[in-house]
């Protein structure tokens, strides 16, 4: 969907993840699992640091504990601009945007979170796990996400530098 706004035309944030080639299709879908990835960690983490299973045995579990995560990050983020294809290759947009979507999608998180576990936290509970929530998963996008976007900008710079076959 493309929308003129003073004279300029800008590109939904959706339209502008959508790949144009198999490049971008298959950057796409590994960014998507990899952000996937990202929230079974953090759930195996934060399971382990409780006393709670998570081997193969746990598998479901694990899931169920990553899901409110997951499915705020994947509601939110790609209306957030955090998958559009400009960003598979710049690393200081993709930290910018990973960060804006992290922050915006992370309140459901946390209430999805408590939702699933049918769980009333305190007050202080409610905060401190919204913290540690809120700065480990960020940190863990960024792990993952800044370093796969400096990945692609060196391949291309490469591949634009590299001699043309005739």
């Amino acid at each position: 969907m493309v929308v003129k706004e003073n004279t300029r035309e800008t590109t939904s944030a959706i339209q502008a993840s959508k790949p144009t080639n198999k490049l971008e299709a298959r950057r796409l879908w590994t960014v998507v699992f990899g952000d996937i990835l990202v929230f079974i960690i953090f759930a195996v983490i934060g399971r382990q640091s409780h006393g709670e299973d998570t081997g193969l045995s746990a598998f479901l579990r694990v899931i169920w504990t990553a899901l409110p995560f997951a499915l705020s990050w994947f509601l939110i983020a790609p209306f957030m601009g955090a998958f559009r294809r400009e960003l598979m290759n710049e690393p200081k947009q993709m930290a910018r945007k990973t960060g804006q979507a992290w922050v915006a999608a992370w309140p459901l998180g946390v209430v999805l979170h408590f939702i699933f576990e049918q769980h009333l936290p305190t007050v202080v509970s409610a905060l401190t796990f919204g913290l540690v929530t809120l700065v480990t998963n960020l940190v863990f996008l960024f792990v993952w996400r800044i370093p796969f976007a400096m990945t692609n900008h060196t391949k291309d710079t490469q591949a634009s530098l590299a001699p043309r076959k005739k």
